[in-house]
């Protein structure tokens, strides 16, 4: 049998996992060592800024219950696909642009819908809830629960990869341009002249929209499948 062969993705999720721990860890010793009185600076600031973005995004879509419980998920959240969609710029493959990531997250983030809406709605209005406006719309009913895990995981995947093969295409493009220029054609500067522009657009300023979009769908699903906020 041939042995285990392990995609390059796996090392990549690895060293953006790694990441986001040691970037936890500073994080934790600077804001323990951090006298309230003072004025934040640094990664404290960035950390209150991140808390109460974070925590305004849950508030206006949820509960007071379920802001505490979420907001650090949320925000971890936020760093990873952030971080990964962001990755391509330090050349190596993002990790959002391998499916079975997107889905993933997607499938978190359908779980905590349908384990909230059982938990505050209790299980006899949730089943109910599956039946209306009539019976025979539970069918379309349980469908709209796997099209949320669908939605949210493809819509990520495809900007994802799709900002990856643009770019991969431009390349290619530049280096024909380059290659028609004598003496210099071999290396493709013209590449290397524009793409950081377009690093910038498909890379840092796509990649922060992708994850700004996935988390708010994900706390605007919860707060719908709430009684009341």
């Amino acid at each position: 049998m041939p042995g285990l062969v392990v995609q390059p993705t796996v090392y990549y999720i690895i060293a953006v996992t790694a990441v986001i721990s040691l970037f936890i860890m500073i994080l934790y010793s600077q804001l323990r060592k951090f006298n309230p009185l003072d004025e934040p600076k640094g990664l404290v600031l960035l950390a209150i800024m991140a808390y109460r973005f974070v925590d305004d995004m849950l508030r206006q879509e949820t509960n007071e219950k379920i802001t505490e419980k979420l907001g650090p998920y949320i925000a971890v959240t936020l760093l990873y696909i952030f971080l990964s969609n962001i990755s391509g710029l330090f050349g190596i493959e993002p990790p959002t642009a391998n499916y079975s990531v997107t889905l993933t997250l997607a499938a978190i983030t359908v779980i905590l819908i349908e384990v909230n809406a059982i938990k505050f709605n209790g299980v006899k209005n949730y089943v109910k809830s599956l039946f209306e406006p009539l019976a025979p719309f539970v069918f379309i009913n349980i469908i709209s629960k796997f099209s949320t895990l669908m939605s949210l995981s493809l819509r990520l995947f495809g900007n994802i990869v799709s900002g990856s093969i643009l770019m991969t295409i431009i390349y290619l493009l530049f280096a024909k341009v380059s290659s028609v220029i004598p003496f210099i054609g071999a290396f493709n500067f013209v590449g290397v002249a524009i793409a950081p522009f377009l690093h910038f657009y498909f890379d840092l300023f796509a990649g922060l929209i992708q994850t700004y979009i996935f988390t708010t769908l994900t706390v605007t699903f919860i707060g719908k499948e709430l009684p009341d906020k």
